[in-house]
């Protein structure tokens, strides 16, 4: 009896290479454009091109930032230190520092804690938007209260290298964070009204060349490919984040480079540099300095992130769009039996393509249990979206992300899943999107903003659009998988090839046309900052419209642009049904005709 090629493929996953190689990443600190991490490249290079892969470097010039020391000095007689660490794009002080009264603003209330010209005692990490935040208030400065362990963190909002338009939102802002304990006593003091501190902080801000490796695997059937995706600058030593998810990568360049003739289409693995320390700029360069070939051949962006950590025992919690949340949903369920919750992925990591309309799934995929990580937990938050795990552990993003972190059990897990993944995308007949799911969601949250809105704007267009999407998506999700079945294990009849292809085409088409839209403000060619996003962005502002007064010039002005955006929307949905409709037609499936839009 023949075996089968899935279990293979999971079997073939090895632990102890998987560990070989997390050892070989987290020999070094990894500054993004620093020695080390090109010596980390190199490492990948040579090991990668040991398994025949087509390796190609890359380097270009990114806004990198390295946080330097950092000191607080509480005023008094003597002054007292207390332990604090800067941040990357964190404003450096002069040699004097910073001199000035601190107020507590919790979790953000600035207006009444009157912040500006002070510097801002905030709850949490030091998250981009919190930053921004506080220098939207006039903070001077900020202090960010930690968890018990100190985190580094990156406080830009602008999401890759800046432009015109989005340099100006490069922060000024001052900023140190500082341990929960010492943030009480800080705390007790502001509350009185007495404390007053100086910060000094150093912050080397400056464009730096940085590297990115891209190896291909290519396709035996087609000139299309996964984009499997993982950084390798760290913080300290990153063992977790991110040396044993780039061990990951290295492993499943092995397994799957013996099985190269397997694979209908191919698989692209990029290393990038900058996202610990340039807000993601090696990815967002490679979105758009290679956005056409992206364009035209890539078929899905899968991340990893923090593999295979020491108590990560859940897996439900990760990050999917709607159309690829089956498919993941699947393979975790297969390797370890959990059941994955149906989560939106949120601007983090290295999600730089979705205004390519490129498919995504995963950043990380396991996680501590509740509970278990303040840090994670908070880190879980700034995601934008509920979570019911405890997020990654407490080293994370400190000096203890070290090998003694990582789980060989848990390692071993986590690459399996990716196996079955990546396996599944580059062997199925006809990918494994639904688009079905992604037009329930496109109404759910168009009903949503209707009813925030009420009778002040009407959705009817992009809901009607929505609902013909559905039928159309369901349509080509049946006759996908007839023709999965159909061409399991052979190559089928030149017919039903010819239909797998039609509805891959299609599929990929429809992708490039709601993606977009649901995903982002700045649309296909550019990049939002570094903030939450809700689905359907340019259309949220609806609810506002009901709060104005009819006729004046703020309501007639957002009214003009929600028509626009209204327009943008319903468009992008009837390009991905006419997608969808002649891929029905062209496999014989006819679709009805396309009925007249609502007025």
């Amino acid at each position: 009896m023949p075996r089968d090629p899935e279990q293979t493929v999971r079997q073939a996953v090895s632990a102890s290479k998987l560990m070989e190689y997390t050892r070989g990443i987290a020999r070094w600190v990894r500054m993004s454009g620093s020695e080390d991490e090109a010596k980390a490249f190199d490492y990948l290079d040579t090991v990668l091109r040991g398994f025949g892969l087509e390796v190609r470097r890359y380097q270009h010039d990114a806004l990198i930032s390295w946080p330097g020391p950092a000191s607080l000095e509480v005023a008094g007689l003597p002054p007292r230190p207390v332990e604090c660490i800067t941040h990357s794009f964190a404003a450096p002080t002069t040699s004097g520092g910073l001199d000035a009264e601190v107020v507590d603003v919790g979790a953000g209330d600035y207006r009444s804690a009157q912040a500006r010209g002070k510097i801002a005692l905030v709850d949490g990490l030091a998250t981009p938007g919190k930053a921004w935040a506080a220098e939207e208030a006039g903070a001077a400065g900020a202090i960010f209260v930690n968890p018990p362990e100190l985190h580094e963190m990156i406080i830009s909002t602008v999401w890759g290298a800046p432009t015109p338009e989005t340099a100006g939102h490069l922060p000024k802002l001052v900023a140190v964070s500082v341990r929960e304990s010492d943030g009480a006593v800080l705390r007790a003091r502001a509350r009185e009204g007495t404390l007053r501190v100086r910060v000094r902080a150093e912050v080397d801000t400056r464009w730096r060349p940085t590297p990115l490796l891209v190896a291909d695997l290519p396709g035996q059937d087609e000139d299309r490919f996964v984009l499997f995706s993982g950084h390798v600058d760290s913080w300290h030593y990153g063992a977790m984040d991110n040396g044993s998810a780039n061990a990951v990568m290295v492993e499943m360049a092995r397994v799957m480079s013996r099985r190269r003739r397997r694979l209908r289409r191919g698989i692209r693995w990029a290393f990038w540099s900058g996202h610990s320390h340039g807000r993601y700029s090696g990815s967002t360069w490679y979105a758009d300095t290679h956005w056409d070939d992206l364009n035209r051949r890539a078929v899905l962006h899968l991340n990893v992130d923090s593999a295979g950590a020491k108590g990560a025992a859940v897996l439900s919690d990760a990050l999917t769009m709607a159309e690829t949340w089956a498919s993941a949903a699947r393979c975790v369920h297969d390797v370890c039996g959990q059941t994955l919750d149906q989560r939106r992925v949120s601007r983090m990591g290295d999600q730089s393509f979705w205004g390519v309309g490129l498919p995504s799934m995963f950043v990380d995929i396991s996680a501590q249990p509740a509970g278990d990580s303040a840090a994670g937990a908070a880190l879980a938050s700034l995601t934008g979206s509920a979570s019911k795990t405890g997020g990654l552990g407490w080293w994370w993003h400190s000096t203890e992300d070290t090998l003694d972190k990582i789980d060989r059990a848990n390692l071993h897990r986590d690459a399996q899943v990716y196996a079955l993944v990546l396996w599944r995308w580059c062997t199925a007949a006809v990918l494994p999107l639904d688009y079905a799911a992604t037009a329930a969601e496109i109404r759910t949250v168009l009903t949503e903003i209707q009813g925030a809105a009420g009778e002040a704007f009407d959705l009817r267009p992009p809901l009607d659009a929505a609902a013909r999407l559905a039928d159309r998506a369901e349509r080509v999700n049946a006759s996908a998988e007839r023709l999965r079945t159909a061409l399991a294990g052979s190559r089928g009849t030149r017919k039903q090839r010819d239909a797998a292809e039609a509805i891959n085409a299609a599929l990929i088409r429809a992708g490039r046309a709601l993606i977009p839209v649901n995903y982002t403000a700045a649309g296909p060619f550019d990049h939002d900052r570094a903030l939450p996003v809700l689905p359907l962005p340019v259309l949220q502002p609806a609810a506002r419209l009901r709060a104005l007064s009819t006729g004046t010039m703020e309501y007639r002005a957002l009214e003009t642009r929600l028509l626009r955006e209204r327009n943008k929307v319903t468009h992008a949905i009837d390009t991905a049904m006419d997608a969808l409709e002649r891929a029905l037609e062209r496999i014989g499936g006819r679709a009805p005709a396309r009925e007249a839009a609502s007025g």
